[in-house]
């Protein structure tokens, strides 16, 4: 008995783990596009005391068809605009400013294009083009339809 319940934990454990999205550090981005240049990357610029990008964490970044759609066509990537660490993205160095209260990411800065919003998602082609940018909370719909 303790044998098929095994079994089915591992099968539940495999489906939940398939419906997740992928979600790769910005560190390891281009790289993984390099080995997959039909792919673009899709950036989720976010901070931690945003609460719409607490809420796309928890409703539409749940959502099959959202999960399905941004792990086959893109590289997902989570990049925090607040992050401290730097980040080597386009062979140019990246770093935190301090600026006001809390302070941004010159990256974050650079991929929103100075226009600083949370949640903003930017997508980025194999060449390093900025095709898309989308700010604010989307459903699954709107995220869906806007390309």
């Amino acid at each position: 008995m303790s044998k098929y319940l095994y079994i089915l934990f591992l099968f539940i454990s495999v489906n939940l783990s398939a419906q997740e999205i992928q979600w790769v550090a910005i560190d390891n981005a281009q790289e993984l596009q390099k080995a997959n240049p039909e792919k673009s990357l899709f950036i989720d610029v976010y901070t931690d005391w945003c609460g719409w990008c607490k809420k796309m964490d928890n409703t539409t970044f749940k959502d099959k068809e959202v999960v399905s759609f941004l792990n086959d066509y893109f590289i997902p990537v989570k990049f925090n605009a607040e992050q401290k660490e730097e980040v080597i993205f386009n062979n140019q160095k990246f770093n935190f400013m301090q600026v006001g209260r809390r302070g941004v990411h010159e990256l974050a800065a650079a991929l929103l294009q100075g226009s600083l919003s949370y949640p903003s998602y930017v997508v980025m082609n194999s060449d390093g083009n900025i095709t898309h940018i989308f700010k604010g909370y989307m459903s699954p719909n709107d995220l869906l339809n806007g390309f």
